[in-house]
């Protein structure tokens, strides 16, 4: 089952990633585009710190690495997984039926139905965030081989809080949507957690668990406590669980969906 998926996974990618490469200057302007709009973004960030020294105890250089962290698992979202906010459309024009016809798992066939080639904006741009901060940290450490795990194990999250609000499509016919707020609660993960409320806190680590998609993982890194060390190491295998839990959801939920006839 695995091996089928894997490759059924492969085909897909090469057939939308051909797709993409035949607007080529289409290709590249979005990546320049989104890599300048990230640019503003980060700005933001360095006007702050402009005016103050560390925000709640988190420096510039922890920030930034939790900044760079939040945009790459973002990233692998954005390219790979962004078609999990696309339900209402394939709802509203009786697309999503031609998914359920086939005997395959309806959430892999939402995923692998297209990419969005702008994520690599946001990929290069997290990357090389990423690495400033790493140099400027000092973080040169065998730790740094569990990185490429824990991004994968972000865009997980993302992937999953926006199947849990698309969730409502099928309520709805395809006329409201929630799974693009994924999107605004991005802005969040790009901070430590404790600059929050108590309120938010507890809402962005046990309900809608953001947290777990950049500042709970970057602990691991830039902790020096072994508290943060655990709940960084442990921040994949939350992700894993909480993804399967929300495609449990999904299906289940997928019961009360009707057809829209069109």
């Amino acid at each position: 089952m695995i091996k089928r998926y894997f490759n059924l996974y492969i085909d897909f990618f090469k057939i939308n990633f051909k797709g993409i490469l035949i607007y080529d200057l289409d290709f590249i302007l979005g990546i320049i585009g989104l890599l300048l709009n990230k640019i503003m973004n980060f700005c933001i960030l360095l006007f702050i710190f402009d005016i103050v020294k560390e925000l709640k105890g988190w420096n510039f250089n922890q920030i930034l690495f939790i900044f760079g962290f939040s945009s790459m698992g973002y990233a692998l979202w954005h390219f790979f997984f962004i078609n999990t906010i696309s339900l209402t459309y394939y709802i509203r024009y009786g697309m999503l039926d031609r998914f359920l016809l086939r005997p395959v798992n309806p959430i892999f066939q939402i995923m692998t139905d297209g990419f969005d080639e702008d994520g690599l904006g946001d990929l290069i741009f997290g990357f090389v965030i990423l690495i400033i901060a790493i140099i400027r940290l000092k973080l040169f450490s065998f730790y740094l081989l569990f990185l490429p795990l824990l991004v994968i194990g972000s865009s997980l999250i993302y992937a999953s809080i926006s199947l849990l609000f698309s969730i409502t499509s099928f309520f709805t016919v395809g006329n409201t949507n929630f799974s693009n707020l994924v999107t605004e609660l991005n802005e969040f993960s790009k901070y430590p957690l404790p600059i929050y409320n108590h309120l938010l806190q507890i809402i962005f680590t046990l309900i809608i668990p953001i947290g777990f998609a950049s500042y709970y993982p970057s602990l691991y890194f830039i902790s020096n406590f072994q508290q943060g060390l655990l709940i960084g190491l442990l921040s994949p295998i939350i992700s894993l669980i909480f993804f399967v839990v929300v495609c449990k959801i999904w299906i289940y939920s997928l019961r009360f969906y009707k057809s829209s006839g069109t």
